[in-house]
Formats: structure tokens, C-alpha cells, sequence
């Protein structure tokens, strides 16, 4: 069993119904609801923030959600019998007449799938308040509804709710719902809202399982899931040095091909569209040429400079390009980017472009491919034979009245030409908002979002934006602060999660030439021991250069390379001393393979030991593959192969279910997979 075309299975079955119906233009990929940071290892993040209505604001409403109507009748309250846990309750105060509406914030959906809201209720005086659960289409309509009208009982009673989002979803919340037509005083504590879990396959194949979620993870103690961000070299490897490059940045892609490192990157300058992409190449990635007269396309050159002496490639910024070396000769090269588009709501559209050479671009066809217009990023899943494009879409359910909140949307496509319907994966929610409020800040955006296929996964790089203000910069209408790459995760295209927040790149120290907004390639390179990632560094926030600032000629974009040891964007992290602390402890769900030797990425620090034994699938240990029997892996292992003493071979457990369990003491844990 090869884990590749598996992978493909398991991601084809998912998408197969998107990828048919693509060719009819009609098709919607689904994405889950997006819970928020994970407190526990093991354990799912939340949906509802503040369901337990513990906390509320200076105007006694909950944090967390929206109060309309008659706002003086919803309140949360501290008394102790009418609350079930925690500090408080909310208590819902209906007066004949009038109506009182208590909804969270809108949450990621899926369509599709079931969810379910239940809450505790208790009443005090006439109707209590009734719990509905919505479904929201992108255009903030409600597309569908479903609600429970509790009995009036002076008792705690739990009322549940379910429902299955309809097509077209984006959004699903909660509803405390006071009527016009009834009066009375009900309390309302511990909302939880979940969704149904997505389907489980156990087949493990000789692709490497990370840690990136919880997919594999059946119960886990005293571990912390940490986000390792990148290592990156001091200087940048790219300058903007030529008399078209005001900056030189990527929002861009670098490939090797044939041993020649390739780079597509952005170069802005005074002339319109003021955005270009450029090309260079390097034999090391490290040390970079600018290659002129690549593109033999009229309009890439500069003011009185001609194309032959520049490596402008494409006018307009589109640098974000896929490489597949199996597409056909006029498209083995491939970019969207933002065009006006006539008749299309917002102006603006994405187009293909299609090149044999990587300098030479034409329009991949006349009609735009997808609505809207701003940052796009594409990549090529040779496992699934599909085209994936995240492009940025915006929503007017940001904090700030009448702007639009940016959010990553993902569309797929088997050929280039037919998209499915872009549907939202990554928004700001509420844990972003608090990022940004914690720097004196409003609200998190997502800017961007390069997915990576990798190994058994599909790793996504949020670029999350701390808007702080709409006064600061150059830019201040589009909105000031940092913008910093941080960590999505999804194992089919259809759900994601964040399960840790903190970046994946860090801004450098103040005064460094990356000490402000960070931006990624759309790709990145992997060997048997890093990876390698290509950014764009800036010397200021997204709002650009204050005018005031004696240095703002200097401000400019500028390309860096960070790298990770390979599998090495999150690990496992246990930190306790022999006889100090509490050692750490993971063991999987039932996995099935057909290999016969068990491998790890792991760093065991000083003092410590990672140990792995064998469950059957009811949890037992297997003689011989006892923690007792194992062999304790130490130091820095980029693949280590797990040994248990008599040497005991994992292939006389091929095609059965077992677990594995790993013992962690002051180790970090990338991976594992089973090979051979």
C-alpha cells in the first residue's frame, strides 16, 4: 500500500463530487466550522466563544455576542441560583411589546454537515426566551433556521437543537431569541455548540503523520503542541537594486528546476499598474541575478527602458506562480491575478495566465475565472491532480461598520479552466480580535493564505493581519498594523482548524529591515533534512510609512529566507526532567499500514527519552512492543527508526489495527510514519 495514491483516494472521495461538478461551474467546497484555539492537546477547541455567559462588557452584555432590540433585556447576571457554572448567567428579560435578540458571532461552516447548540435554561416568570440555530449564506442572508421553544419549568432543563447547514453556507450561530409576541424572565447558561466530526480512515500508508491537529490523536497528557518559527538568515537574499524596483518583495514563488533555483516576485514602482512581476534565478538561493530580456511580451519594460533590459515579466502583480511540469506545453506554468472586470459586482475579477517558459505570459482565456479581485495564491496538488487557489475575499461582518473584514477563500479545479464556487476557509475570529486589542488594536483579518500540500496534509500559512487603525501610514484607509504568518491545518481542502496562534514568522527587532509586515511565498522547498521558505519583509506595518518619519524613504519590501528543520513547523512538546515534572504521554487512534518499520522526527533533549509502544486496538500493550521493550530514542533524530528489544518487527502487525503510545520526557516530537 502506497500512502500517496491513497492520499489521493482519501482527498479524491471528498472532492469528487466538487471536481465533476466543476466542469459545470456550479460546484461548492465545503469547509468545516473554525473553532478556536485549542487550551488542551486532545481536546477540541471551542465554537462559541463565552457560551457559558461568565463575562460581559460595560454594558452588562456578553462578550461575544451581539445584543439587538430591546437591549436593557439581556443582561449577564451573578446570581447563584440561576446560574449552572461558572461566574454567571444571562438573564432574559422579555417585556410584552418589545423583542431582545442575543446572537454570537458568526461562526466558519460547512455545508452539509450537522450541527448542534444546546444550552441550559431556567425560567422565572412567563415564556422563557426560545434557542435557534442559523445558517448564513456569504451575503449575510439567512438561508436556514431551526429553533426549540422551551416549556417554562422553574428547574434547570437543557434544550438542544440541531440542524444541517443548506448549500451555499459560510457562517452558523447562535440565537437567544426573546419574542414581541410573549412576555417573561428566563436565565440561559453553558451554550456549546458543536459539529459533527468528520469521517475517520485509519490507513496510515508510508506518508508522515504531523502534529498539526488532532486527526490521529486518541487521548494525550502533559504535552503542549508548539509552533517553531522559522530561522532566518540576518540579511535579506533579494534587494529592490534596479531603477523599475521601488520594492522587490515576495508575494511570489521560487521553485527549483533543473538545479536552477527560479523566482517570481513583485516589484513595485511609479508607473502603471505600479505592481509587476519579476524574475530571477540563482544556482544556491542565497545569491540572486535579474536576468533581462526573459520576456519577449510587449509592456514589461520601464519609462524609457525596454523590455530587453529589464526582468519584468508581467505587468501587473501576479507573481504568485504554479509550477507543474506535467501540464500541458503552452500552461506548464500558471498565476491569477486581479483584473477589472466589467459587469462583475466590485469591478474587479481573476484571471489565468498561462506560460511554456515561466517569462512569456498570455491570457489563459477572456472571461475572468473567479469574482472579486486583490491577493490570490495557487499551488498544484500532484497527489489530488488538482489546481488550488486561495484567494481573498472580503465581508462585511468585520467590528468596523461598513468595512469589508478580509478572509481566505479556497476554489479548486482539475484543468484550470473550471473553478468551484469559492467558499470561506480561514477567518478573523474572536482569539485574532484579541491579538490586536492586546497591541491597542480593533480587530485580525486575513490578508492571505498560500496552502502547502505536505506529506498527509494540507498545511495553510493565514497571513494575519492586526489592523490597529485607518489613521496611521501612507495607506491609513486600508488600515495600519502587523501582518504575521501563522499555522492552518486541513487534511482534505474541506476543514480547517488553528489549533495554536502564535507566528510562524516573527517580525525582526525594531530598526531591522523585516521588523514590520511579513508575507510568504506561495510555495515552499523541502529536502530529507529543512524546509525552506521565501518572505516578504517590510520595514513598517500594512498602513506603510508614516509621512513624519525621517526614514520613510528607506521603508520598502525586501525578500528573506527562513528555513525549519523538515516536518519542523509544530511539535509535540514535553518539557519535564527525570524525576521532575510530569512526563508526557500521546497515543493515537487505531491506525492500519502494511510497513514493517516505525519511523520519528524527534529532538530528545538533554536528560530526556521518547519511548513508543505498541496497543492493540482495544488499548492492551503487545508483548514485545511494551514500553518495557522499547528502545529509548535520544538526541537530535531527523528519522529515526523505533526498535524494541529481541528486535520485534512491526511487519507481523501489518493489516491489523493498533495504536502507537509515545512517552515523552523533555522531547520534542515532529512526526512519525511507517516505512518499508
Amino acid at each position: 500500500m502506497n500512502r500517496r495514491p491513497r492520499r489521493r483516494l482519501v482527498r479524491g472521495t471528498a472532492l469528487a463530487g466538487a471536481v465533476t461538478a466543476a466542469v459545470a461551474l456550479s460546484s461548492v467546497v465545503l469547509v468545516s466550522a473554525q473553532p478556536l484555539p485549542q487550551p488542551v492537546v486532545g481536546a477540541p477547541g471551542l465554537l462559541l466563544q463565552n457560551g457559558a455567559f461568565d463575562v460581559g462588557n460595560r454594558s452588562g452584555h456578553p462578550i461575544g455576542w451581539g445584543v439587538e432590540g430591546n437591549a436593557d433585556g439581556a443582561n449577564i447576571v451573578n446570581l447563584q441560583a440561576y446560574r449552572t457554572a461558572g461566574l454567571g448567567s444571562l438573564e432574559i428579560n422579555d417585556v410584552a411589546g418589545t423583542a431582545v435578540s442575543v446572537r454570537s458571532e458568526r461562526i466558519v461552516a460547512t455545508a452539509g454537515d450537522e450541527y448542534t447548540l444546546t444550552a441550559n435554561v431556567k425560567g422565572r416568570s412567563g415564556t422563557p426566551a426560545w434557542l435557534y440555530l442559523e445558517f448564513w449564506d456569504f451575503d449575510r442572508n439567512r438561508i436556514g433556521v431551526t429553533h426549540v421553544e422551551p416549556a417554562f419549568s422553574t428547574d434547570w432543563q437543557e434544550v438542544t437543537v440541531t440542524g444541517v447547514a443548506p448549500p451555499n453556507t459560510a457562517h452558523v450561530t447562535a440565537h437567544i431569541y426573546g419574542s414581541q409576541a410573549a412576555a417573561g424572565i428566563s436565565y440561559w447558561d453553558e451554550a456549546v455548540l458543536t459539529s459533527a466530526p468528520p469521517p475517520y480512515d485509519p490507513e496510515l500508508g508510508s506518508e508522515r503523520e504531523l502534529f498539526l491537529d488532532d486527526y490521529r490523536i486518541e487521548s494525550a497528557h502533559d504535552v503542549e503542541r508548539v509552533v517553531h518559527p522559522g530561522d532566518k538568515l540576518e540579511r535579506p537574499v533579494l534587494r529592490p537594486d534596479r531603477p523599475w524596483e521601488a520594492s522587490a518583495y515576495t508575494y511570489g514563488s521560487v521553485y527549483v528546476i533543473d538545479g536552477l533555483y527560479r523566482m517570481w516576485y513583485t516589484c513595485y514602482n511609479d508607473q502603471a499598474p505600479h505592481y509587476h512581476t519579476c524574475y530571477a534565478e540563482s544556482s544556491d538561493g542565497l545569491t540572486w541575478d535579474k536576468p533581462v530580456g526573459r520576456s519577449t511580451v510587449s509592456g514589461v519594460g520601464y519609462k524609457d527602458i525596454p523590455a530587453s533590459e529589464t526582468n519584468i515579466v508581467l505587468a501587473g502583480s501576479g507573481a504568485h506562480v504554479t509550477y507543474n511540469p506535467d501540464a500541458p506545453a503552452d500552461r506548464k506554468y500558471f498565476l491569477m491575478k486581479s483584473q477589472p472586470a466589467p459587469g462583475v459586482p466590485g469591478g474587479n475579477g481573476y484571471y489565468g495566465w498561462k506560460s511554456p517558459d515561466g517569462y512569456n505570459w498570455t491570457p489563459l482565456q477572456a472571461a475572468h475565472l473567479l469574482n472579486d479581485g486583490d491577493v490570490a495564491q495557487t499551488t498544484w496538488d500532484p497527489d489530488a491532480q488538482l489546481y488550488i487557489a486561495t484567494i481573498k475575499k472580503r465581508m462585511f461582518t468585520s467590528r468596523t461598520p461598513g468595512t469589508y473584514e478580509r478572509s481566505a477563500f479556497v476554489s479548486t479545479s482539475p484543468d484550470l479552466v473550471n473553478w468551484t464556487t469559492p467558499q470561506l476557509a480561514v477567518m478573523g475570529d474572536s482569539a485574532d480580535d484579541g491579538a490586536a486589542e492586546a497591541i491597542g488594536g480593533v480587530e485580525g483579518q486575513i490578508y492571505g493564505m498560500p496552502v502547502l500540500p505536505y506529506e498527509s496534509t494540507y498545511i495553510g500559512v493565514p497571513w494575519v493581519f492586526l489592523t490597529t487603525d485607518y489613521t496611521s501610514g501612507q495607506y491609513a484607509s486600508a488600515a495600519d498594523g502587523p501582518v504575521l504568518p501563522q499555522l492552518a491545518t486541513s487534511r482534505d481542502l474541506l476543514r480547517w482548524e488553528r489549533p495554536e496562534r502564535d507566528p510562524l514568522l516573527e517580525p525582526s527587532r525594531g530598526g531591522a529591515w523585516d521588523d514590520g509586515a511579513l508575507y510568504t511565498a506561495s510555495n515552499i522547498l523541502v529536502d530529507d533534512e529543512k524546509i525552506s521558505m521565501y518572505y516578504a519583509g517590510f520595514q513598517n506595518g500594512h498602513g506603510g510609512a508614516d509621512p513624519a518619519d525621517p526614514n520613510r524613504d528607506q521603508h520598502f519590501g525586501q525578500v528573506g529566507l527562513a528555513t525549519w528543520r523538515r516536518d519542523g513547523f509544530a511539535s509535540m512538546t514535553n518539557a519535564s526532567l527525570p524525576g521532575l515534572g510530569d512526563p508526557g504521554e500521546i497515543t493515537t487512534k487505531p491506525v492500519v499500514f502494511d510497513g514493517g518499520q516505525l519511523h520519528v522526527n524527534a529532538v530528545v533533549h538533554e536528560g530526556g527519552s521518547l519511548v513508543v509502544e505498541v496497543l492493540d486496538a482495544e488499548g492492551t500493550p503487545i508483548p514485545g512492543f511494551t514500553a518495557a521493550d522499547a528502545v529509548a530514542i535520544k538526541g537530535d533524530q531527523l528519522s529515526a527508526q523505533v526498535k524494541w528489544k529481541g528486535n520485534a518487527s512491526l511487519a507481523g502487525l501489518a493489516g491489523q489495527q493498533v495504536k502507537f503510545r509515545f512517552h515523552l520526557v523533555n522531547a520534542d516530537l515532529y512526526s512519525y510514519w511507517v516505512a518499508g
